[in-house]
């Protein structure tokens, strides 16, 4: 028995809307016309199906969000609203202390900070990350700023506080208000990760540290400086799920955060979004079955449909 999915997926907030289920047996045939613009995507799920009563306790990142609740409807063969229902929607922090207390038996992230890392040690937990999608780590400007592209020495620099004015790097005479995210986000992680050491970053004040993953974006759009801010976080969240116009990305070392730079490595930040388990999950077990799954040819198409990077 096989299952095939229809879809149509919107470039706005969440990317993926689930339009419908049907069930066919033996060899169904599928006519769909790749000519056509309006003709929906359609993905072959394979027919590993797993009860809702024995769905593993999930949660994990805003980003990873609208994978794993597609992930949850497929595989239990429910439909979108009900899947929610089953699944937790808390963010980077509380998904790794929840792993690391045994509270979830599987979370959806980036790789975790040091200090998760340590906090998971504490409780005995060796946490095994599996790759499902890649993305970028990006910065970005108020649309009305000049700047279209910047290096990574002048990240460290302005992070560093080394360079304080967008003049020094080809912008106008105005100063940087370099926005940072709380300690523990997948995205503040990302900035000690990729452009600057944590004892090296210059202490953003209160006003300047943005709790909420969209919050950063508005600060950049709409606060006051809002033309001399900056910010940082991944590309699909900023393109897929809290898309504002009034903000652009940059290039970094000439570099556009674009699929093909990502697929290709030219882009200097690309990261990954894993399966995040105790790597003493039992093989065979329901959790490493989605584990495969989704990093399985079904699994990665499924992350292309929604607009993530696959990683195969």
């Amino acid at each position: 028995m096989q299952i095939f999915i229809r879809r149509k997926y919107i470039m706005k907030k969440f990317a993926a809307i689930l339009l419908a289920f049907a069930l066919l047996f033996g060899l169904a045939a599928c006519g769909a016309n790749n000519n056509s613009a309006s003709t929906e995507p359609e993905v072959v799920i394979p027919a590993l199906h797993i009860d809702m009563a024995d769905w593993p306790v999930i949660d994990g990142a805003l980003a990873c969000l609208p994978y794993y609740e597609q992930v949850t409807a497929l595989l239990t063969d429910t439909e979108l609203d009900e899947a929610r229902e089953h699944i937790l929607t808390n963010n980077t922090p509380a998904s790794f202390a929840e792993i690391a207390e045994g509270k979830v038996d599987l979370i959806f992230c980036l790789h975790g900070s040091e200090e998760q890392e340590a906090y998971a040690k504490e409780n005995g937990v060796t946490l095994e990350y599996t790759p499902f999608a890649n993305d970028a780590f990006v910065f970005f400007v108020n649309k009305d700023n000049p700047v279209d592209s910047i290096t990574m020495q002048q990240l460290y620099d302005i992070y560093a506080g080394k360079i304080t004015n967008w003049s020094e790097v080809g912008g106008r005479d105005e100063p940087i208000i370099a926005y940072q995210r709380n300690e523990g986000s997948g995205s503040q992680t990302g900035l000690y990760q990729y452009v600057i050491p944590k004892d090296e970053v210059t202490d953003a004040p209160t006003e300047l540290r943005i709790g909420e993953m969209g919050g950063i974006i508005d600060a950049v759009a709409y606060y006051d400086n809002a033309k001399g801010a900056l910010g940082y976080s991944y590309l699909y969240f900023v393109t897929n799920q809290h898309f504002d116009e009034d903000i652009k990305l940059l290039a970094v070392d000439g570099y556009a955060p674009d699929k093909e730079n990502i697929q290709s490595g030219d882009y200097p930040m690309v990261t990954q979004y894993c399966c995040v388990i105790n790597a003493d999950t039992p093989d065979g077990s329901t959790v490493r079955q989605i584990v495969d799954w989704c990093t399985g040819e079904q699994g990665q198409l499924l992350a292309e449909e929604l607009y993530y990077v696959p990683v195969k």
